[in-house]
């Protein structure tokens, strides 16, 4: 077996041939010259952690090694690299067990990093160190642009801070050294990231709100030259649109009160029942409160319980303009082909689009009007029907403690 100089000399000139003859065209990041400075890297932290001369050999040999396999591919070339380890040192020579350690410092280069003893956490970190190297910049316009060459996609710039961000901030090195020495740059680093994210934002932020501007000010001064359809337009769009909104706070507000009721009845339940032999004068108030969160959630249920219509019109319906193809609720039943025949009949005519949008806002309304009185009754009761509950219970509370 050559001794340890002669084999760093022939894995150096092997990886060097081999990146020479089979480089790929888009590999401007991970080429002969990563691969060097990894192996730099390697030796560095490999001696501040200790490791003995064999111990610093077989991590240098797998740092000559580890990305031998771009060549062939790009995702999972660890067992591409492995695998032509293997081949080159088992020609060289190389003892078996030395080969079983330098393949699973390689393997455990794969992201996320997953070393289990000290060889693998130096290569780790040595395949890292340029997280806090002084021209990280440089290092990374590479590596994006071999990523977008590899891919075929283009990073916006604030997506290539955003990915790097991400990445830095949840790395961490394992050695003490590589901790100690790389950490302090890398922080410097991501600093640099999120302030040129930052600016980045404002940036964009600026110009759209520019755009935003230039936009509004050519639509006012289209909406002075536009027909007066244009304004009736508009107001159908924001009074249907306030409708939903009304209808969508009408719910939560159902559904709030369907909450607490729901809970207020499982702790009277659980809390109460259990123990009404020992607390006979606490039945009625109980049995009060949970008819009035009863009550309550019936109101709230009412509020958002939803009407089914037959969901389908017939082409008199359309020629005497009587059915509202604006809502749902009247075409679920047809097929696309009706659907689609009545829509293109009502586009053509000016005030049957006029007269669907005008019985859609009222239908609405009509919707909202229930909605709000089942919900008004909903907190009347819950209000009032509390307030008697709590007097009853305090009542109860006192008659049965004198």
């Amino acid at each position: 077996m050559a001794n340890s100089s002669e084999i760093l000399e022939k894995a150096d000139k092997y990886v060097y041939e081999l990146f020479k003859a089979k480089q790929r065209d888009w590999q401007l990041y991970h080429n002969y010259e990563h691969t060097k400075h990894v192996v730099e890297a390697a030796e560095e932290i490999g001696k501040a952690s200790g490791l003995d001369e064999k111990e610093l050999e077989l991590v240098m040999l797998a740092a000559w090694l580890h990305d031998a396999g771009y060549v062939e591919i790009k995702e999972g070339h660890e067992e591409i690299s492995a695998r032509m380890a293997k081949e080159f040192l088992s020609d060289a020579g190389y003892d078996e067990s030395g080969i079983d350690e330098i393949i699973n410092c390689i393997e455990a280069t794969k992201m996320p990093q997953s070393p289990h003893n000290l060889l693998q956490q130096v290569l780790g970190d040595a395949d890292l160190a340029g997280l806090g190297s002084d021209d990280f910049d440089e290092r990374s316009k590479l590596l994006k642009t071999e990523t977008e060459l590899e891919s075929g996609k283009e990073f916006a710039k604030h997506e290539w801070l955003e990915i790097e961000i991400e990445f830095m901030t949840a790395h961490a090195y394992h050695t003490k050294y590589a901790e100690t020495t790389f950490t302090p740059q890398k922080n410097v680093n991501i600093a640099k990231r999120h302030e040129e994210l930052k600016k980045l934002k404002a940036k964009s932020e600026e110009s759209k709100r520019k755009a935003d501007l230039k936009e509004q000010e050519v639509l006012r001064k289209a909406e002075k030259a536009a027909i007066p359809e244009k304004g009736i337009e508009t107001m159908f769009r924001v009074t249907l649109r306030n409708h939903v909104d009304f209808s969508a706070i009408a719910d939560n507000k159902a559904n709030i009160m369907l909450s607490i009721n729901a809970i207020i009845i499982s702790i009277t339940i659980s809390g109460l029942l259990p123990r009404f032999d020992e607390l006979p004068h606490l039945i009625f108030p109980a049995s009060f409160m949970l008819a009035v969160c009863l009550l309550t959630i019936v109101f709230a249920t009412l509020s958002t319980k939803p009407k089914v219509t037959k969901g389908r019109f017939t082409k008199d319906d359309i020629a005497n303009k009587k059915s509202n193809l604006l809502f749902f609720g009247n075409f679920h039943g047809m097929s696309l082909d009706e659907f689609e025949w009545g829509i293109k009949e009502m586009m053509k005519d000016k005030e049957f689009l006029y007269s669907s949008l005008i019985k859609d806002l009222y239908y609405l309304g009509q919707v909202l009007n229930k909605k709000y009185k089942y919900l008004r009754l909903c907190y009347l009761v819950f209000m009032y029907g509390m307030i008697i509950a709590v007097a009853m219970f305090s009542v109860a509370i006192a008659i049965h403690s004198q």
